[in-house]
């Protein structure tokens, strides 16, 4: 499968709006999005979350019916794009698109904020490549 999908993020938030979790939302507009990828995790895992497999980061794509629990595979950022592959698993579940490719453009010094919350989203898991060149 290689299916890819591509869009343009007019709007990247790095903070949840209430502060309850790390946080990253790509949207391509900032009220009702239509096109959207959020990503967050809880700031701490308890041994509940461990037991249900939630201890790790949660993926919601356009919809909370398109989401789920960890699923990347590789999660390349640089500095004006995220190229994005998924495992099957989440591919299957998110609409069957196995790579997501999202630009975007961000004013200088929120790329470092950008980076540190997806340190903090992808903490434990080895997805995260980051292309600064």
């Amino acid at each position: 499968m290689m299916n890819p999908f591509a869009f343009e993020a007019r709007c990247v938030v790095f903070r949840h709006p209430d502060n309850e979790c790390h946080f990253v939302a790509f949207a391509d507009q900032e009220s009702d999005a239509w096109l959207y990828l959020i990503l967050q995790r809880s700031f701490e895992d308890d041994e509940q979350d461990a037991r249900l497999g939630m201890n790790t980061y949660h993926v919601e794509w356009c919809s909370q019916e398109n989401s789920g629990y960890g699923g990347i595979a590789q999660f390349k950022l640089k500095p004006n794009i995220a190229e994005i592959k998924l495992e099957a698993r989440m591919a299957a579940l998110i609409g069957g698109f196995d790579q997501l490719s999202i630009s975007f453009q961000l004013v200088a010094g929120k790329y470092e904020a950008l980076k540190e919350a997806l340190f903090n989203i992808f903490a434990g898991s080895s997805c995260l490549e980051i292309a600064d060149a």
